[in-house]
């Protein structure tokens, strides 16, 4: 058996981050099911938020996040994030992200939620892929092991305490156990549980069900964000469009060309994800079309192509220069804000287990995320919880500091198709019942479909099995939560229960029977 006294679970900022400043105190893996720079990071195009700028402040980008959170953060979390940002973004700096400068200075851009610009940005919209790609040769010249293209199937418990995983080659199917002093999952989310998503093939959502499987709490499940623009082409498949269009002066037209966002908001086009996103889809509606258009042809060429080379390229692949025509768009799903319950130094509700990234749920987003705020949660609490792991005498982890409501998945018999289902047909029941729009009718039949699907489906032999099972249990913590939540509010909306509740100001825990 393979021994560390940190073995970390994903290679996306969180994970590698962790690696780094881990290795200061101990033996380090890092294991990831693909090749080490293949994860959501990767794919982030907007930036990373950090009030950095000389008019800016920890409390100002605390009472953005707060805004967005709709009354569900937790103010402890959202207080460490703004406040350890500044520190953060230094040591990202130190290591050798090439954030764009303008005379000298790190250039900061405008974003839906913000009050001021306040998002770093690389590559002009390729923030993740530098960040990503910087992280990952650091940690190759470090001395972190590393175990690529092994997926982690199981934690080890012992008497309640977590002690390691379980991995399996996914080339040859070999499994192996690893003990680990301390486990810390970094897997990102779980987009693919939507046929539209900006999200890669591996986001499956395995570390939540790593944790619930062994026992830990996951919250906040309902709250699921899809981003309002994602591109929309026959032929091509979802783009993200990054936030930072709309903040450098992009409008939104309907399909007849008219701008539509001032009828929703005061807000327009700046306004946070969950209320541009749902306008998009009201639009949609009341026009009868699929898309509505992106328009960036007030901004010079030259400005476009140097700030968005990214975007600009991918769309140019598709005959489209969006230099001259709008760009058409409609949401996809894009970022999980529930996930593995943690406290606001990453512990989860099993000893010896932590978790950090888009996997784990500090509160820090509560019921919305504000734009460029998940690469910075990322280090933020990454680093957080090694500095946990080394200090000697830590007391337990703290529960929420907002009411909670518990519950477990409910045991579902009765009509469903029984056929173990394909990737595809979970997908499309999750963007057709458990999407942006829900009621509780078209809610129980996905929570009555998904436990039919999770009973019937054999025992998984390889990635695409893990994986698909996976997405399963992760879209029946969605669903239950949503059920469970009788009012609308941030990312979750239900027409059946249109209107926030303060009864309802409280987050939703799932904990595994038994």
């Amino acid at each position: 058996m393979l021994r560390y006294d940190y073995v970390i679970i994903g290679s996306g900022i969180a994970g590698l981050y962790a690696g780094l400043k881990a290795q200061q105190h101990g033996t380090v893996l890092v294991i990831t099911k693909g090749p080490l720079e293949e994860c959501n990071t990767r794919y982030a195009q907007g930036g990373i938020a950090a009030p950095i700028a000389p008019d800016d402040s920890p409390a100002a980008h605390m009472e953005d996040t707060l805004k967005a959170g709709a009354g569900l953060c937790d103010v402890e979390a959202v207080r460490i994030l703004t406040q350890e940002a500044a520190d953060c973004i230094e040591d990202l700096l130190r290591i050798g992200v090439p954030f764009d400068t303008a005379e000298g200075e790190v250039h900061l851009t405008l974003e839906g939620g913000h009050s001021m610009p306040r998002v770093l940005h690389a590559g002009g919209d390729a923030t993740g892929k530098h960040i990503e790609l910087t992280l990952s040769a650091t940690v190759r010249a470090s001395r972190v092991a590393i175990l690529e293209n092994c997926l982690a199937t199981g934690l080890l418990v012992a008497d309640g305490v977590v002690t390691g995983v379980r991995i399996m080659d996914v080339r040859t199917g070999s499994t192996e156990e690893v003990w680990g002093k301390h486990v810390v999952l970094a897997t990102g989310g779980a987009g693919r549980l939507y046929s539209n998503t900006t999200n890669p093939e591996g986001a499956t959502g395995d570390g939540v069900v790593l944790a619930y499987q062994a026992g830990a709490d996951v919250v906040d499940m309902e709250f699921y964000q899809f981003h309002p623009t994602a591109l929309h082409m026959p032929g091509a498949p979802p783009f993200l469009i990054s936030e930072a269009m709309r903040g450098e002066g992009g409008i939104l037209r309907n399909i007849h060309g008219v701008r539509f966002m001032p009828n929703y908001t005061p807000q327009a086009e700046l306004a946070p994800r969950d209320v541009v996103a749902r306008a998009i889809v009201q639009e949609m509606q009341r026009t009868g079309s699929d898309r509505v258009l992106l328009d960036m042809t007030r901004l010079s060429s030259k400005r476009l192509r140097t700030r968005f080379p990214t975007i600009s390229m991918y769309c140019a692949s598709y005959g489209l220069d969006i230099t001259r025509e709008p760009i058409p768009v409609s949401p996809a799903a894009h970022y999980m804000i529930g996930g593995v319950w943690t406290s606001v130094w990453g512990e989860s509700s099993l000893p010896r287990l932590f978790a950090c990234g888009e996997v784990a749920c500090t509160g820090a987003h509560g019921a919305n995320r504000l734009a460029s705020n998940s690469l910075l949660e990322g280090i933020v609490f990454a680093r957080r919880v090694i500095e946990r792991t080394a200090q000697s005498s830590a007391p337990p982890a703290e529960g929420p500091a907002i009411p909670v409501t518990r519950t477990t998945l409910p045991q579902r018999k009765g009509a469903g198709e029984g056929a173990v289902p394909s990737l595809q047909a979970v997908q499309q029941l999750m963007w057709r019942y458990g999407g942006m729009i829900r009621d509780g009718e078209d809610l129980q039949k996905a929570s009555t479909q998904l436990a039919l699907w999770e009973e019937r489906s054999p025992a998984p032999t390889d990635r695409p099995s893990y994986e698909l099972r996976n997405l399963i249990v992760v879209g029946r913590l969605l669903v239950e939560a949503a059920l469970v939540r009788q009012e609308s509010r941030g990312a979750h909306y239900r027409t059946d229960y249109p209107e926030p509740s303060p009864q309802w100001e409280r987050r939703i825990i799932i904990r595994k029977e038994g």
